[in-house]
């Protein structure tokens, strides 16, 4: 236990002496740049033409990582991944977090010697994707929320055009009235109109930052109704109807499904349960489990089979509309 924790104490000291030492040599640079009378700028040599209003953020506050970071391609789609979350992290936090936890997690497993290699391996590997599955959850609840908000958004909407009311009016209403995370993507929309932005690449902002076949359809509409003319608030009530029928066949597809669903969670729990219930009742059974090398192989073997099997039996029980 000692050896574990000066091993961990020195690696906090390493960590935080590179650190350092990065910081330092990133403000000798800016100091040398701004004694020459320039100013130190990443380049990247690539140019947007899809113009954005807002500013992107920063890929990292610590340059050097930024940096490196630039030298990847997918950086770009880590980067939009966290926009449609509507988290306020930048690809460095997350990488980093990724990369230490990971470390931090394979040096304390390797230290103890309790965990076997493969399950060590697979722990780590957990750990690592840690904070990008947490991104793709909320990314997907946010997209949910905003599919089960759209139908309303788009009757208010109709009601607004047949008051007579323009198209960026009706949008400043849903802004104002509608919770989020609609209402910010609708006045981040109009905003983007305001400043210049035509409705063509304003729409098409908002299908790239919110990507749900319901938004495509909206943007769909509206673009040709302004090639084409016609009667808007008719084409998006029909919308809404189409969406609201659909809400109501994947409401149906789920509760079909739901049984295989709960089987398989159950079917997962219960080995864990178990194994806690015999090791309550009867622990030095199952402490020979944990003491030999061998039984702490087929103990990581089993969890890494359950975890397999969990997985498997949720892709079998999704019924595809």
């Amino acid at each position: 236990m000692l050896s574990l924790i000066v091993f961990l104490m020195m690696f906090g000291t390493a960590f935080l002496t590179a650190l350092l030492a990065v910081s330092f040599y990133w403000a000798s640079m800016h100091v040398r740049a701004r004694r020459a009378g320039t100013e130190l700028v990443l380049e990247t040599g690539e140019h947007d033409s899809n113009p954005h209003v807002i500013k992107e953020a920063d890929l990292s506050t610590i340059k050097v990582w930024a940096l490196l970071l630039e030298r990847f391609s997918h950086v770009e789609e880590l980067r939009a991944m966290i926009a449609e979350a509507n988290l306020r992290w930048s690809v460095g936090r997350v990488t980093l977090m990724m990369l230490l936890g990971g470390t931090a997690t394979g040096t304390l497993l390797w230290q103890t010697g309790v965990v076997p290699l493969l399950p060590s391996a697979l722990i780590v590997s957990l750990v690592v994707s840690a904070p990008y599955l947490y991104l793709r959850r909320v990314r997907r609840k946010r997209f949910e929320t905003f599919s089960s908000q759209f139908p309303e958004a788009l009757d208010s909407m109709t009601r607004a055009l047949k008051a007579g009311y323009p198209l960026s009016t009706a949008l400043e209403l849903l802004a104002l009235e509608q919770p989020e995370p609609l209402s910010s993507e609708m006045r981040r929309t109009r905003e983007e109109w305001n400043l210049g932005v035509g409705w063509d690449q304003a729409l098409n902002n908002l299908a790239d930052r919110i990507p749900v076949p319901e938004v495509r359809l909206f943007v769909a509409a509206v673009k040709m109704q302004n090639r084409v003319g016609g009667r808007l608030n008719d084409v998006l009530g029909r919308l809404g109807e189409t969406m609201r029928d659909n809400t109501a066949l994947e409401g149906e597809v789920r509760a079909v499904s739901a049984h295989s669903r709960i089987t398989g969670t159950v079917l997962t729990i219960v080995p864990v349960v178990i194994g806690l219930l015999m090791f309550v009742a009867n622990p030095e059974y199952m402490t020979v489990m944990l003491r030999r090398p061998e039984g702490r192989t087929m103990l990581g073997l089993a969890a890494l089979a359950n975890i397999a099997a969990h997985f498997v039996i949720k892709r079998v029980a999704q019924v595809r509309a």
